[in-house]
């Protein structure tokens, strides 16, 4: 059940003051001014989850309900700042244990590295995603995000078959940034690995605690997503890096067209417009570093995207600091912005910003 609001009526019409009763990982700071979504004046807004309200004893049912702060004034996405859903740090004594990329990105990388490019573009945070898979790594994220209020969230590393799994979500549940965790598809030697009863089992205790699951995959996995979601299906998933088609060749796009549009139509999933390089396609890209990505290769994917699960349910990622492969920081930006083509204010502001507060359950601006 959704978590009780209170809503009190204020002098200026259409105006309530909501307060959570489970306001850390709902609404962030217990109270807020909101604008019910249904008076229709306001076109920059965020969608929140069908919530019951109590108003003046009368209990009312809203299907969504409007961030006021940052709207009552009608803010510009420039104005509010960018939200970066797909961020890494690394510390090179753990990075060297794993994988020994180009020296490009062969180095430590902190939250000042990243300010430092994405704060000229307007990115004023991030959610930081893990980077490593031992518990070494996940400690590094964590001290991460505790070192700079740029990182707004976090997604851990954990292993679903793990009989540890549930004690491990609740450690983390302590952390006031932890959102939820992400275990590597994408390269498994197993091809069916996510319809192991034992993972579908770990991810129905990930949506029982109502966190995030982050789907590393490539297009032959897209379809078992599906198969996912018809044993768990609340749980809170994203496709990382658009489900990682192949946008070089375009060889899987018939395959991937089809399962990307099951899955807008059949789950309530959501996406990530980050463009991840494929572990396959790892030393045609150190053989060709820095030459962006052509518009032609890019476009097709993203409007499709954006025609099939809408700004709603599609949000910004750069894959720092491995965009440094194919481009920089804001070459990275720049080619998602020419791929999406012209874009309304509001549509604008949920892909980069909105749905990503909704989704991390982020904490309002000041």
């Amino acid at each position: 059940m959704p978590p009780i609001l209170k809503a009190l009526p204020l002098a200026n019409d259409g105006y309530v003051i909501i307060e959570s009763f489970d306001h850390q990982r709902w609404l962030g700071p217990l109270a807020h001014v909101w604008r019910p979504f249904y008076d229709g004046t306001t076109q920059r807004h965020m969608r929140v989850t069908t919530a019951d309200v109590e108003m003046g004893g009368q209990r009312t049912e809203f299907s969504s309900l409007d961030i006021g702060r940052e709207n009552m004034n009608q803010q510009s996405l420039a104005e509010l700042g960018i939200v970066d859903t797909h961020v890494h740090f690394w510390r090179l004594e753990l990075l060297r244990r794993a994988w020994q990329p180009p020296p490009v990105i062969f180095r430590t990388f902190e939250p000042k590295n990243l300010i430092e490019v994405a704060a000229p573009i307007g990115v004023n945070r991030c959610v930081l995603v893990e980077s490593g898979t031992t518990n070494a790594d996940n400690r590094a994220l964590a001290e991460f995000a505790a070192s700079s209020t740029f990182v707004d969230a976090i997604i851990s590393y954990a292993d679903l078959e793990s009989p540890t799994l549930e004690r491990e979500l609740d450690h983390w549940a302590q952390n006031q940034k932890f959102r939820g965790i992400r275990m590597r598809f994408e390269g498994h030697p197993d091809p069916n690995i996510l319809t192991r009863p034992s993972v579908i089992e770990g991810l129905r205790k990930v949506a029982q605690r109502g966190l995030v699951f982050e789907f590393l995959v490539v297009t032959s996995h897209l379809q078992d997503i599906l198969k996912v979601y018809e044993r768990v299906p609340d749980l809170k998933g994203n496709i990382e890096h658009m489900g990682k088609p192949d946008l070089r060749r375009g060889a899987d796009r018939e395959e991937w067209s089809q399962y990307m549009q099951a899955l807008a139509e059949n789950t309530p999933a959501t996406c990530k417009l980050s463009i991840g390089p494929r572990a396959a396609d790892l030393e045609e890209i150190y053989a060709n570093q820095g030459q962006g990505w052509p518009l032609e290769h890019i476009k097709p994917p993203i409007q499709f995207l954006l025609e099939q699960f809408g700004p709603d349910r599609l949000m910004w990622g750069s894959d720092w600091p491995l965009v440094l492969l194919e481009s920089d920081y804001a070459g990275g930006y720049q080619a998602t912005r020419e791929a999406l083509g012209q874009l309304n204010p509001n549509d604008e502001l949920r892909l980069f910003r909105t749905t990503a507060l909704q989704f991390y359950s982020l904490p309002l601006a000041d």
